[in-house]
C-alpha cells in the first residue's frame, strides 16, 4: 500500500471519530434521575400540610343565653371545622371599635357558635381555610369568630370577627344549605361538650373556663435519644448539598454546618437548631406572609409529622410558634430552653429563614409505657391562687390546661403531665398542682 493511501485512510479515520464525538456531546443528556439516585440521601418521605390542617380553633364554645358550653375534643374540631370549610362566607364589612360591655351582650346572646383561637390570624391566611367569595377583604386580622346559628332553618347566618387586642370587630354572612343538618349535628353531639362559665381574670378580662373539675389522662412513652436517623434526616432536608456537611460532636451536641449554615442537635432534649449566621432578624413581615411562608418553608424541609398548630406570631421579631398538641390539648415545656414542644421560626432580611428551632423528636411513633387519670385542681382553686400570686394581675390575659412535656433521663421516658397554664404577658407559664392543693390546704 502506498503512503499516500495510507495517510488518507488514516485522515478519513480521524475525522469520522471527530464527528462521532462531536455528534455524542450534542445529543448527550444527563441521566438526573440517576443523580438523584446515587448522590442526594434520601430523606423521608412527608406529605405537606395545608393551611386548613395547622390553623384550628384552640377551643369551640356554645352560647345560649346564660349557658356556656365548650370542647376541646381534636375530632369534633375537625368535624366542626372541615363542614365550616363548605360554607360560603361574604359581605365582610369594616371593622367596627367595640367597649367589652356591649360586645359581651352580642357574644353571650342565644345560639352562638365561637371558634376561640390563640392568636391573630390575618383574613387573607383565613381564606386558605375557608372559603370566602369577596374580591378583597380586610387586611386586618382576628382571633374570634362567632356564628350566629339562632335561624339555621333560613341557611344564612350573621357571622362575626373579633380582634380582642385591638377591640374591633368585623361583620359578615355566611351560606350554608345545610345549616340546618350542622346545627342538629352540634345538638346531637352534646355530650362532646362541658359546662363552662363566665369567670373574671383581672379588672379588664373576662374568659370562658370549665366549672367541672378536669380529669385528663397522663402519658409516658420510652423515647431512644441515640437514634439519629430522624436527626440526619433533617440534615439532609435543610443543608442544599448534604454531601459537603461536615460533622462534629461536643458531648450530647451534634453540629452540622456547610460553611453558609449551622445546625445543632441536643441529644439529650431531642431538639435542633438551624440557623444561618449571615442572615440577621429582618424587617417587619406582615403576619400573613409569616404564617404562610413558615408552613411552606416545614412543608419543604422535613414536614410536619405530628399535631403541630399555627399558636402564635410575634411581627416585631418575624417570629411564628407552631405548637404541638395532643388529644386537643397544647404542649408547653418550660422548664429548658430548647423548642421540644413547638417549632419556632424566625425570619431574615431577605425574608430567608434566619433561625429554626424543633424537636426531632417523632411523637407518633413512640413506643406507650404508662398511662393514669390525674385529677386537676378545679378553675375555682387556680384563680384564687392566682390572686394571691406577687404579680401585676392586669397582665394575665388566659388560663387553660396544658401537658408539660418532660423527660426523664434516667428512665430514658417521655412524660405527657397535664397541669393548669396562665398566659402572662405574652408568655405561657405552668401552675404546679401541688402547689395550688398545698395553698389551698393552708387555708383549710
Amino acid at each position: 500500500m502506498k503512503y499516500e493511501t495510507l495517510k488518507t485512510i488514516l485522515l478519513i479515520f480521524l475525522v469520522a471519530i471527530s464527528i462521532y464525538l462531536t455528534w455524542s456531546l450534542w445529543t448527550f443528556q444527563v441521566n438526573y434521575e440517576t443523580i438523584r439516585n446515587t448522590e442526594t440521601p434520601d430523606t423521608e418521605n412527608v406529605e405537606p400540610k395545608e393551611l386548613k390542617e395547622i390553623i384550628k380553633p384552640m377551643k369551640i364554645f356554645l352560647h345560649d343565653n346564660d349557658l356556656y358550653s365548650g370542647t376541646t375534643e381534636e375530632t369534633e374540631i375537625d368535624r366542626i371545622m372541615n363542614e365550616i370549610g363548605s360554607f360560603k362566607f361574604y359581605e365582610i364589612g369594616a371593622a367596627k371599635s367595640y367597649r367589652d360591655n356591649d360586645w359581651q351582650k352580642n357574644i353571650h346572646g342565644s345560639k352562638k357558635l365561637e371558634l376561640y383561637f390563640s392568636d391573630l390570624i390575618p383574613f387573607d391566611t383565613f381564606k386558605g381555610v375557608i372559603h370566602v367569595s369577596d374580591k378583597k377583604v380586610p387586611t386586618e386580622e382576628f382571633d374570634q369568630m362567632v356564628i350566629d346559628i339562632s335561624n339555621p332553618a333560613q341557611k344564612v347566618a350573621s357571622v362575626y370577627f373579633i380582634n380582642t387586642k385591638a377591640k374591633r370587630v368585623f361583620s359578615g354572612s355566611a351560606s350554608y344549605t345545610g345549616l340546618q343538618a350542622f346545627v342538629n349535628k352540634i345538638n346531637n353531639k352534646k355530650d362532646l361538650y362541658e359546662p363552662y362559665h363566665v369567670y373574671k381574670l383581672n379588672n379588664k378580662k373576662e374568659i370562658l373556663l370549665p366549672t367541672s373539675i378536669q380529669t385528663v389522662t397522663r402519658y409516658s412513652y420510652l423515647w431512644d435519644k441515640n437514634d439519629l436517623s430522624i436527626v440526619e434526616n433533617f440534615k439532609n432536608a435543610l443543608f442544599p448539598v448534604p454531601k459537603i456537611v461536615e460533622k462534629s460532636q461536643e458531648g450530647s451536641n451534634i453540629e452540622y454546618q456547610d460553611g453558609t449554615s449551622f445546625m445543632r442537635a441536643n441529644l439529650d432534649r431531642g431538639s435542633i437548631d438551624f440557623f444561618n449566621p449571615s442572615e440577621s432578624p429582618g424587617i417587619f413581615i406582615r403576619i400573613k406572609n409569616l404564617i404562610r411562608q413558615s408552613n411552606d418553608f416545614v412543608n419543604n424541609n422535613g414536614g410536619w409529622k405530628d399535631d403541630f398548630r399555627y399558636f402564635s406570631t410575634d411581627p416585631n421579631k418575624n417570629q411564628v410558634v407552631f405548637r404541638l398538641f395532643k388529644n386537643g390539648i397544647p404542649v408547653f415545656n418550660t422548664k429548658y430552653p430548647d423548642h421540644i414542644a413547638d417549632a419556632t421560626l424566625n425570619w431574615g432580611d431577605a425574608q430567608i429563614i434566619y433561625e429554626y428551632e424543633r424537636p426531632y423528636i417523632n411523637f407518633s411513633s413512640l413506643v406507650p409505657i404508662d398511662n393514669g387519670e390525674v385529677k386537676l385542681p378545679s378553675t375555682d382553686m387556680v384563680l384564687g391562687y392566682l390572686e394571691k400570686l406577687d404579680i401585676d394581675q392586669q397582665k394575665i390575659n388566659n388560663l387553660s390546661v396544658g401537658y408539660q412535656l418532660d423527660y426523664d433521663s434516667m428512665r430514658k421516658v417521655l412524660n405527657f403531665e397535664p397541669i393548669w397554664y396562665y398566659e402572662y404577658d405574652g408568655k405561657w407559664l405552668p401552675l404546679m398542682s401541688e402547689d395550688i392543693k398545698g395553698e389551698q390546704h393552708g387555708l383549710e
